[in-house]
């Protein structure tokens, strides 16, 4: 596995969360929440915008931080990722120019 391939990974997990979060069959905490909002008038579209919002920036940060691009906890650590066949996954800034791509430039 590649590092973009990661990164191609959890942006089909945040997608796949964001999609569950606004079924309005979820039975997560975050779709409850979100449906009692609604029923208070709270417009759905906007609250789609916030929570997008809100995990874009959150997987960004986490991936720069992996990468070692920026701070987790306001500790700033190069960490090498590897998967089960010990291909190491962040080589060079991999994950950082492709967490870009699919999460602040979105292919």
């Amino acid at each position: 596995m590649t590092g973009e391939e990661f990164v191609k990974l959890c942006k089909e997990e945040q997608r796949m969360v964001l999609e569950e979060y606004f079924d309005d069959k979820s039975k997560s905490e975050v779709g409850d929440i979100i449906k009692k909002l609604v029923q208070t008038g709270v417009s759905k579209d906007d609250l789609f915008n916030l929570v997008d919002t809100v995990l874009k920036e959150s997987y960004y940060t986490l991936l720069l931080g992996l990468d070692g691009a920026c701070s987790l906890g306001n500790k700033q650590v190069t960490y090498k990722l590897y998967d089960e066949e010990g291909n190491l996954l962040n080589e060079c800034g991999e994950i950082e120019e492709s967490a870009y791509s699919y999460f602040m430039n979105t292919i």
